[in-house]
């Protein structure tokens, strides 16, 4: 196989974001008043939401692509017709003939108004219906035209396919990047960083009131973050990647840093296939799963995830930041 540079995945966070977020979060909590009120249920829900998606974004059923299913299927179309709800409210208003008692009521420019309006409400219902058929059958086609490469263990045609399906997507919101590298023929390594942990709530929203998190949540909760999204990284490379296995190293900005030479690993787990398949996913604690997994991780309560020294030479060399000259 020849050589191959890391694919993007999720692009990395920028110097100028991570100072834009850090300052945003410094003013936000600056402008916390101690005579707030309760907490709004919209907020309650939203922290709620918030706690969830960083802690269990792995509880997912782990199905892969069955690649050969695929090629033999070969490229499909939107699977429904354009009009294919509005085409009876719109037979209905072509056909419509005054009764004589709407004549005589003086009804026909309503009843016409309202089969209008259940018209227009049913194209709009066809277009949101069409757009997701539409895009399902895009996703497979690009899917499809990438199977030779992912087959080959391209990591650009996997990043690909984890673009057309998504999988990228889910993790947006709760990483700040992912990337893909090949080493040899059959080992894949991804990479992940990490919140940083100024950007983790500090703050817990419930009905009651809002409540500082102790500096011993914020650690615990940092922990089952990067667990959690280790796991759901591994699940997505898996699904997509025809190999048994994939290792996720896990990075995080140190305080203070700005660059990506302040990137630190602070955890390295091997996730097989076999393990995943095993599981109970949608119900496994993070913490508990990684564990199991012989994880390289330094963590405690009073100071969360520290620098790990990963002596494997291939992950040193291909997650190590280069330095610009």
């Amino acid at each position: 196989m020849s050589a191959q540079g890391p694919a993007q995945i999720l692009a990395p966070m920028s110097r100028i974001d991570r100072v834009a977020g850090r300052g945003i979060r410094d003013r936000d909590r600056k402008r916390r008043d101690d005579t707030r009120g309760r907490p709004s249920r919209a907020e309650v829900e939203a922290y709620e939401l918030l706690i969830e998606r960083l802690t269990t974004i792995h509880q997912v059923a782990f199905d892969r692509i069955d690649w050969a299913k695929l090629e033999a299927e070969g490229p499909v179309v939107p699977t429904v017709a354009r009009d294919a709800i509005s085409a009876a409210a719109r037979h209905k208003l072509a056909n419509y003939r005054p009764s004589l008692f709407d004549n005589l009521l003086g009804l026909e420019r309503e009843k016409r108004r309202e089969l209008t309006n259940r018209m227009v409400e049913a194209a709009k219902a066809d277009a949101e219906l069409y757009g997701r058929a539409k895009a399902q059958a895009d996703a497979h086609n690009r899917t499809l035209a990438l199977a030779a490469d992912v087959r080959a263990l391209k990591v650009e045609a996997i990043a690909g396919v984890l673009k057309a399906n998504r999988g990228a997507a889910t993790l947006k919101d709760v990483i700040e990047g992912f990337r893909l590298h090949v080493e040899g023929p059959n080992r894949l390594i991804g990479e992940i960083d990490l919140f940083e942990y100024d950007a983790l709530p500090d703050e817990a929203c419930t009905p009651a009131a809002y409540k500082p998190l102790t500096d011993a949540e914020r650690c615990r909760l940092q922990l089952a973050n990067a667990c959690a999204v280790a796991l759901r990284a591994a699940v997505e490379v898996l699904r997509t990647a025809p190999v048994d296995a994939v290792e996720i190293v896990a990075r995080r900005c140190r305080p203070g840093g700005f660059a990506e030479t302040d990137l630190e690993p602070v955890l390295h787990v091997k996730v097989t296939a076999a393990a995943l398949a095993s599981l109970q996913l949608q119900k496994a604690d993070a913490v508990t799963t990684i564990a199991d997994m012989r994880a390289q991780i330094d963590w405690t309560p009073a100071r969360g995830l520290v620098p790990i020294r990963i002596d494997d030479p291939a992950i040193v060399r291909l997650t190590t930041p280069r330095v610009a000259a």
